[in-house]
């Protein structure tokens, strides 16, 4: 009979954990003892007849049962889990924060949200995703152009409630001030521009350190993700692009990649690899006709393509360190972006264990 273990990571000075389940050794009327417990860690061995799937649960000493799914395991396999009890969704911070960048001579404002576990796993640290238009990313906040948000704290509260995701900390910046000259990575002959090399070094010399100090963060680039849409999306690839070493990866949707005849195409066409090399998530919404003639509703399709081409032409493989995804009949909005926003946030931080 296999041996199945599950490990439960909860802070002990906050109550004992039991298991309940679905099928012997477990019940959903009395909760198991751990058979060891080890610091913040209570582990359960269970034996299990091969080939069973057994659906289980945590609970706290004091009744309370844990806020997300039942997790299940496979006999014969190992499990760990990081249950929590007292809030059952993020925390979005009810002030927007400003922080000024020397490098831009003017203030950026951003706002902060917390996973959900944050203020009960008192020692956890938490990867960060940084996002661009960060006044219309979640639901406190709306695009003034069409009203709409991505809501991504709703997108995030369903995966964490599934158990896909890692738990992560958002950290939301207003780019809606000068928004073309912040996020361009150059000047573009038509539309100006050009201040996105100043507000990546803010990012990387002032904004990360400062929400590495003030929160329990993960702050290597493996655990650092960039996100954003449009010239959202464009930036999100230069920054990734240009300081893997501080952002290891970066989810662009409908990036504006025609930007300045298309210089991030062409600056992949170099053929030199960034070192060591993002993962990178990149996708466009596209027309279901050839013959559309609507930029919106095109998004760009063929913009995102030559990138992904040139990407794979030199250093990239297609489904390991580059997912490139189309969606025909989804066009240049905010609806469309929050409509596959599930995407992109679970290949960024997948449920590690």
């Amino acid at each position: 009979m296999p041996k199945t273990t599950i490990e439960v990571h909860y802070p002990w000075a906050l109550g004992k954990i039991g298991l309940r389940g679905d099928r012997e050794p477990l019940s959903w009327r009395t909760s198991a003892a751990p058979d060891e417990v080890v610091g913040n860690r209570h582990v359960f061995k269970l034996e299990l007849d091969e080939g069973e799937i057994l659906e289980f649960k945590p609970v706290r000493g004091d009744g309370a049962w844990a806020r997300q799914r039942n997790h299940t395991v496979i006999a014969g396999d190992s499990v760990v889990v990081e249950p929590y009890f007292e809030a059952s969704q993020l925390s979005i911070e009810a002030e927007a924060r400003t922080l000024y960048s020397k490098e831009l001579k003017r203030s950026i404002r951003f706002q902060v949200a917390l996973p959900p576990s944050y203020h009960e796993h008192h020692e956890k640290r938490y990867p960060v995703l940084y996002a661009q238009d960060g006044h219309a990313v979640l639901s406190t906040g709306a695009d003034p152009i069409d009203g709409r948000s991505w809501e991504m704290d709703t997108t995030l509260d369903q995966l964490y409630e599934l158990g896909a995701i890692e738990e992560i900390l958002v950290v939301a910046i207003h780019t809606n001030d000068r928004r073309l000259e912040t996020l361009s990575p150059s000047r573009d002959a038509t539309h100006g521009g050009g201040d996105g090399p100043r507000y990546l070094d803010f990012m990387v010399d002032t904004l990360k350190p400062w929400i590495d100090r003030t929160y329990r963060t993960l702050p290597g680039p493996h655990e650092a993700g960039l996100i954003g849409a449009s010239m959202g999306g464009l930036f999100s690839f230069f920054a990734a692009w240009t300081r893997s070493d501080v952002f290891g990866k970066a989810a662009c949707l409908s990036g504006s990649f025609w930007w300045d005849n298309r210089s991030m195409v062409r600056e992949v066409q170099k053929g030199s690899c960034p070192v060591p090399r993002p993962l990178l998530y990149i996708d466009s919404g596209a027309a279901r006709t050839v013959f559309e003639e609507d930029a919106n509703v095109r998004d760009g399709y063929h913009h995102t393509m030559a990138l992904r081409q040139a990407l794979i032409r030199h250093c990239y493989d297609a489904g390991v360190n580059i997912h490139t995804l189309a969606f025909a009949g989804l066009g240049h909005n905010n609806a469309s972006w929050a409509s596959r926003l599930m995407i992109p946030i679970q290949l960024l931080f997948p449920r590690k264990c």
